[in-house]
């Protein structure tokens, strides 16, 4: 994991990971309510949703900003990259892309799963 965020960039994984940490900590707190069956609002449930959405967007903007520094470093060379050069950057540049897909798709399972114990505990 150590690993993707060097690979990722540190100024891009960090705030991801920021916003994940957000996220476990009110998936947690809200999960904990339910169990304890006090009633929690629908903002922190909406607010699972649209971090794990920031986050979503943050990696693809971060991908897009990768892709368009390397680009121009690419453009700007002389001489010509082997092609698995040129694919393993592409990689990197998509660690972004998955790591806040990634915090989407939590959030999203974190939301639908506290949305049927809610609808449970109301029946």
């Amino acid at each position: 994991m150590l690993n993707w965020h060097i690979e990722g960039g540190i100024v891009y994984m960090v705030p991801l990971t920021i916003l994940l940490l957000i996220n476990f900590g009110v998936i947690t707190f809200v999960f904990v309510s339910a169990l304890r069956k006090k009633q929690h609002t629908t903002f922190w449930m909406e607010a699972i949703r649209q971090v794990g959405l920031l986050a979503l967007v943050f990696g693809v903007l971060s991908t897009i900003i990768g892709l368009y520094e390397a680009f121009g470093d690419l453009s700007r060379m002389t001489e010509t990259l082997p092609f698995h050069v040129i694919m393993g950057g592409l990689k990197v540049a998509l660690i972004t892309a998955e790591y806040g897909l990634i915090i989407y798709l939590i959030s999203l399972a974190a939301y639908l799963g506290l949305r049927v114990i809610k609808r449970n505990s109301v029946s």
